[in-house]
């Protein structure tokens, strides 16, 4: 059964990055953190692109579709 009111693409995206920012925190050595944190900013990118070419639908009254 889907959602009745599902996360934006785009947060659930932008979760993901502070989830692996947080990882680059904790990681050791120079090459794990940066490469971690280059995949935070992909996370981050797509979040971007999805904010502004995919906005949320709406359904009737204003209310998100079911």
């Amino acid at each position: 059964m889907p959602y009745k009111n599902p996360p934006k693409r785009s947060e659930e995206y932008r979760k993901r990055a502070g989830e692996v920012r947080a990882k680059a925190d904790a990681a050791h050595g120079k090459a794990s953190r940066d490469a971690l944190l280059q995949e935070a900013d992909t996370w981050e990118r797509m979040a971007d692109y999805e904010d502004k070419h995919n906005p949320p639908r709406v359904g009737p009254a204003g209310n998100p579709p079911i």
